[in-house]
């Protein structure tokens, strides 16, 4: 029997998610699973229990990122990076992460943030009659 669970070659999604290092920990893995924002092969997976097989696609978003990754194996444990990279394909299309990098690109900062200087407090006194 227990060759048989080893045969299969299906893990849980949460588990999945966590070994190949998508998420920092299962918990998160799980909340993000609940949280409807993954979908496994076209369907939406609402349970963190689903198990996944080779040949499923994910398809996620994170950070308003979309993410598509295809299984290519089921790692046994959380490994390296380098190793985790061996159990999935990226296969997002190019077009979107140029698109995130241009609205990226588009952000205009303030210049500085925080306290004024002394030099700003002064002219907000004198401008606030408070010399």
């Amino acid at each position: 029997m227990n060759s048989n669970i080893l045969e299969k070659k299906t893990l849980r999604l949460d588990i999945y998610l966590y070994y190949i290092r998508i998420f920092k920990s299962r918990s998160l893995a799980t909340k993000f699973v609940t949280s409807n924002r993954l979908r496994i092969s076209g369907q939406v997976a609402q349970k963190s229990h689903k198990l996944i097989s080779i040949g499923d696609v994910l398809t996620m978003t994170i950070n308003d990122n979309i993410k598509i990754l295809k299984v290519m194996d089921i790692p046994k444990r959380r490994g390296p990076y380098s190793e985790a990279l061996n159990f999935y394909e990226d296969i997002t299309p190019i077009e979107n992460s140029q698109k995130t990098k241009d609205n990226k690109l588009n952000i205009n900062f303030v210049e500085r943030v925080g306290r004024p200087t002394k030099r700003e407090r002064r002219q907000i006194d004198k401008l606030m009659g408070r010399e």
